[in-house]
């Protein structure tokens, strides 16, 4: 997430011409003067009163539009008095006699349209060079009224007026309104019929009942009675917007599709919803191929229902019909770059299916949606270009899926993926629709619910997205309480590796740790005063230019108020020049929003206009009555009544924003306070350095301070340094002589031989991680030789007592001959010698090899005891 840099600057502070941009003047009227009886509708919807095209901004005032460039405001000269500069800014005239709303630019910046609750007029915007002008006259442009019949007073509300992305010239527009009838209109200044009529009108609820294409599904027109409709409550629009910004790494389905957020929790989509003209991305039509292609194929290799056959051959005609075509080729006044130009298909039918509503899963707590955002899924890059191609063409980082994230009035967002896509669908002709299988089940659509991002509530909030274009997955959200910096970042990529390479064992759990642990950021990045917001605070804007920086405009009663955020910065492109992004010695000052004066320091007091409208009141009242002594009546009580109550709101105010100045002032004194503490400290340390804390009584030497004390430190330190890299070669020099030559590896590996022998032999107490016996250890190959020793021993014993009792004795020949010459005749001689020879060979074997191992013992031990001594 991008980093605050600072806030408001001091060229949109008073007093400075950009300042002046967003004061009200002193004699224009309040903004109930312009309402048009509706007090309900007045304070209900969205408020974009800020436009930009580049650094250019229009800036609602009153009823009045302001024109300012905020590159001439930022370079402004501090004299306002040169005449080579403009100090005040252009006021634009426009016909329209109700209060504004909305201020939206077109992609192309040659149309403005202006809003209010029920009316839409579209201004042709004049040339970038009128702001060098000196004339400072207003500017009365060229307004034409958009649907003289069908967006006025009688008819329903309009809630969003969205260019279409791939409108011809940047010239179509889509107006939504709240009785969900979506109007697309393709302006031509030359023509005022474009204005009057659109060129395709839907009323949503016939829509969502209709089954097949035959059906009349236009909205109602001026005049027409309505009857009444049980969807009039759950089909009323809350906002709208389409799904992608038309570039070249999003999906094809996604710039052409229309989601339409309702009050009460459902979304629904229309595509494709596209003008009689229409401009592709370069990669619009290859995806579009690509993705029928490959799920036409799917299908012939399954079994899919007659629903899933229409809606493919559906889509193949309608890609038919573009192939067929020869582009327009065009290019564009403010680029180089050229377009193609096609047509839209008349078959299928330009009216599309309404896919939804789309319920979402899990069902959160639902409140009153207010506005709607949409993130494209990436474009698959292998599917679309080759392989040698890939790395040329696109190779952006993203998610496959798109995002869905919708605002409610209690401050909450909503962030759901569309994991099923929208695609393009049409009703089935009469003759489809009535062959269709009753026995078929209705399919429904569902957004996963991610998670539930809460930000603080307020009351008549009207919560709404901003767009960035420095990040695909950021955006900012304005309300009364301020505006929030929202990043799906930290989630996007584990997601996509996840989606990439699917695993059905264990894939919910690891969704389940991955969104416990991967939290989407939501920072304040401005708060509002709440003592200046007594309506809806109006949608911020983000303006990223070499000059501004990333720069976040708004405003809040009369008041600019702006953030500037760190760009982001790809330091893969110059990594061998990069700094390192080390920690600084310091830590960052917290960059604090400063301080601007209550508008209630400026407002003109009511009781001059007070008194006037009274003396209008009370015919029997003078104006020289005022200045004499009060006399006690009715009227005059009246009048100090009214008096009383208006000054006490004003001084009200005026309590509350010196009381919130004072706050201030002394949280500013702690602070200052505070530092001057840390100051002394630093200094007395300092002085503890340098030797200025030792006045030098009580001794004889000299008093060193200052860079020669600091110096005469450094001094003894390198010399006790070299004293100590001496005293470490000494020793090392000392110990090398001891013990003579260094060892070779090969005496090194054979010292580490006798060690590991002698450890095992039990001479020295070996490590904790050597003392684990194995079956083919030293140890116990010594134990089974001890034990063939006693065995070999025992029974050599036993063959001796046997030789002994079977050697002849002069008594045994005398009294027993015959048992003689028995145990002769059984056991013979010369296996006996035989047998008794290898015993004592194999004894004599065995007490050699103990020996020797014994000496050998001795010798390693002594060479041990050297080698142990360096």
């Amino acid at each position: 997430m991008a980093r605050v840099a600072g806030h408001t600057p001091s060229w949109l502070s008073a007093p400075s011409p950009g300042f002046n941009l967003f004061q009200r003047a002193t004699d224009s009227k309040p903004a109930a003067a312009y309402r048009n009886g509706n007090d309900k509708d007045a304070s209900h919807g969205p408020s974009r009163t800020i436009a930009h095209r580049g650094t250019e901004v229009f800036v609602l005032v009153g009823n009045d539009i302001r024109w300012s460039d905020l590159v001439m405001l930022k370079d402004a000269p501090k004299n306002t008095q040169d005449q080579n500069y403009r100090a005040s800014p252009f006021v634009l005239k426009t016909p329209v006699a109700s209060q504004i709303k909305q201020l939206v630019v077109s992609p192309h910046g040659d149309y403005l349209a202006i809003l209010t609750t029920h009316t839409v007029h579209i201004a042709v915007l004049p040339d970038s060079s009128h702001l060098s002008v000196q004339d400072t006259s207003p500017l009365r442009i060229k307004t034409f009224q958009l649907g003289p019949t069908a967006h006025v007073l009688e008819q329903a509300p309009v809630v969003s007026a969205i260019w279409h992305p791939m409108g011809f010239m940047g010239s179509c527009l889509v107006t939504v309104t709240q009785d969900a009838c979506v109007r697309l209109w393709e302006l031509n200044r030359d023509s005022r019929a474009s204005f009057d009529e659109p060129e395709l009108a839907l009323d949503l609820k016939k829509l969502a009942n209709a089954t097949s294409s035959d059906q009349d599904f236009a909205a109602s027109k001026y005049g027409t009675s309505k009857g009444f409709s049980p969807d009039s409550v759950e089909m009323e629009v809350a906002a709208a917007c389409f799904g992608a910004r038309a570039t070249s790494d999003e999906h094809g389905w996604s710039p052409m599709t229309l989601w339409i957020a309702m009050t009460e929790g459902d979304v629904y989509a229309l595509c494709p919803l596209l003008p009689s003209k229409w401009e592709p991305t370069p990669t619009t039509i290859p995806s579009l191929s690509t993705a029928v292609v490959a799920k036409a194929e799917a299908i012939s290799q399954a079994d899919p229902t007659p629903e899933e056959r229409r809606i493919v051959d559906q889509q193949q005609k309608w890609l038919a019909d573009i192939d067929a075509q020869e582009p327009l080729v065009v290019s564009h006044a403010d680029t180089l770059n050229e377009f193609e130009v096609y047509n839209r298909p008349a078959n299928p039918p330009a009216v599309p299916k309404l896919q939804g509503p789309f319920y979402l899963n899990p069902e959160p707590d639902y409140d009153q949606i207010t506005d709607i955002f949409v993130i494209a899924p990436r474009l698959d890059d292998d599917a679309l270009m080759q392989e040698e191609d890939q790395d040329d063409f696109l190779g952006h980082d993203g998610l496959s899926v798109g995002i869905v994230c919708l605002a409610t009035a209690a401050g909450k967002v909503h962030v759901c993926l569309d994991l099923d896509g929208v695609e393009a669908q049409w009703l089935p002709s009469r003759r489809a629709a009535f062959r269709r299988r009753f026995d078929e089940e209705e399919t429904f659509s569902e957004l996963l619910l991610v998670e539930t991002l809460t930000t603080s509530e307020t009351k008549n909030s009207w919560p709404t997205f901003t767009p960035t274009t420095t990040s695909r997955y950021g955006f900012f959200l304005s309300s009364n309480e301020g505006i929030y910096n929202i990043s799906l970042e930290s989630w996007i990529a584990p997601l996509e590796d996840e989606l990439i390479n699917p695993t059905d064992s264990g894939a919910a759990f690891r969704l389940d740790v991955l969104f416990d642990v991967e939290k989407s950021t939501v920072e304040q990045i401005l708060k509002r005063n709440h003592g200046s917001v007594t309506s809806v605070a109006p949608a911020c804007l983000s303006i990223v230019d070499s000059d501004l920086g990333h720069f976040i405009l708004t405003a809040s009663s009369s008041q600019p108020q702006a953030v500037v955020l760190d760009l982001p910065v790809d330091r893969s492109l110059y990594n061998s020049f990069a700094p390192d992004e080390t920690p600084l010695a310091l830590p960052a000052p917290s960059v604090r929003q400063p301080y601007q004066p209550s508008e209630a320091f400026f407002a003109t007091s009511a009781l001059p206009g007070f008194l006037d409208s009274a003396l209008q009141r009370n015919t029997n009242v003078r104006r020289a009555d005022l200045k004499k002594q009060v006399v006690f009546s009715p009227v005059n009580l009246d009048i100090l009544t009214d008096a009383h109550r208006l000054l006490s709101t004003e001084t009200s105010r005026l309590g509350a924003a010196a009381a919130d100045l004072f706050r201030r002032c002394e949280r500013m004194r702690a602070e200052l306070s505070e530092q001057i503490r840390h100051v002394d400290e630093l200094s007395k340390r300092a002085d503890a350095v340098t030797g200025d804390d030792d006045d030098g009584q009580g001794t004889d030497q000299p008093r060193v301070v200052g860079k020669e004390r600091i110096d005469e430190r450094m001094e003894n330190a390198r010399n006790r340094s070299k004293e100590l890299a001496k005293r470490v070669e000494a020793m090392r020099r000392r110990m090398a002589g001891l013990g003579g030559k260094e060892l070779s590896a090969k005496e090194e590996a054979w010292a580490a031989e006798v060690s590991s022998l002698s450890t095992s032999l039990g001479e020295t107490e070996a490590p904790a991680q050597e003392s684990i016996a194995t079956d083919d250890d030293l140890t116990s190959r010594l134990q089974a030789v001890g034990e063939l020793q006693r065995a070999l021993v025992a029974r050599a014993k036993e063959a001796a007592e046997q030789q002994k009792a079977i050697a002849p004795t002069p008594q045994d020949d005398e009294s027993e001959p015959q048992d003689l010459s028995a145990s002769v005749s059984r056991i013979p001689v010369d296996f006996r010698k035989q047998k008794i020879a290898q015993v004592m060979q194999m004894l004599d074997r065995e007490t050699a090899l103990v020996d020797a191992v014994m000496d050998r013992l001795g010798k390693l031990k002594g060479l041990g005891s050297s080698i142990s001594s360096l």
